[in-house]
């Protein structure tokens, strides 16, 4: 049955591992990237305004999209972004390390991101306090064929459906910003044992729900498509 699956499948998985080339350059933009928000600050800490500047408009993508995973409205985003680095100029001594730049500045977008959605709770009767969704799209300037582009969307749609609103965040973090453990646990408020144990829940869940396709190939899919 396996194999009758694979063969069924090899044009799409083709097609998944020729993106393996791009995935690799995305990936070590993620570390020099890294390094350029410690170099900020720090040049902004010795009075360097425009570094400031230059910190916040590398910032502003990640924060925007992380924002919005929370299912919050683009100008409430927006705003919180904006609070967020007025306080930073104002009190830079909030960061104890400069190492710790990128995780506090995702940190301090998820809660307040969080407390908006607790305040609004108030008056809409919201149920649940944390909500968190992956945004993927696959569009066809990627993927070649129609076909490809379905069986894509339909994959990814049914195993992310599965994952609990904190085993996606940490999908998120983990494989979209290549955080380690103890960057994650500093931004989601776990240990990092917490947090390695979530991740393989995750992994898990991915596993037993895309069968087709070895885990390897689905993170691919997530780091590629997810916005």
């Amino acid at each position: 049955m396996r194999n009758r699956i694979s063969a069924r499948n090899r044009n799409l998985l083709l097609s998944l591992r020729r993106l393996k080339r791009t995935i690799d350059i995305q990936m070590s933009r993620f570390l020099i990237d890294n390094e350029k928000y410690n170099n900020l600050w720090v040049m902004f800490t010795d009075g360097d305004d425009n570094a400031f500047s230059d910190l916040y408009k590398l910032s502003y993508k990640m924060l925007y999209s992380y924002g919005l995973s929370f299912q919050i409205t683009e100008e409430l985003v927006r705003d919180i972004i904006q609070d967020l680095f007025v306080k930073l100029y104002t009190k830079p001594d909030l960061i104890k390390n400069f190492a710790t730049i990128k995780p506090f500045l995702l940190a301090s977008m998820r809660n307040a991101c969080i407390n908006t959605i607790k305040a609004n709770k108030k008056y809409s009767g919201l149920e649940k306090i944390e909500s968190f969704e992956l945004n993927f799209t696959v569009d066809e300037n990627r993927v070649e064929q129609k076909e490809e582009q379905d069986r894509i969307n339909t994959l990814v749609t049914k195993v992310l459906s599965q994952l609990t609103v904190r085993q996606k965040e940490i999908i998120y973090l983990r494989f979209l910003h290549q955080m380690d453990y103890e960057e994650i646990s500093r931004v989601m408020n776990l240990s990092e044992q917490a947090a390695r144990n979530l991740t393989y829940r995750a992994f898990s869940k991915i596993r037993k729900n895309s069968s087709d396709y070895d885990l390897g190939i689905f993170l691919i899919l997530i780091v590629y498509y997810c916005k």
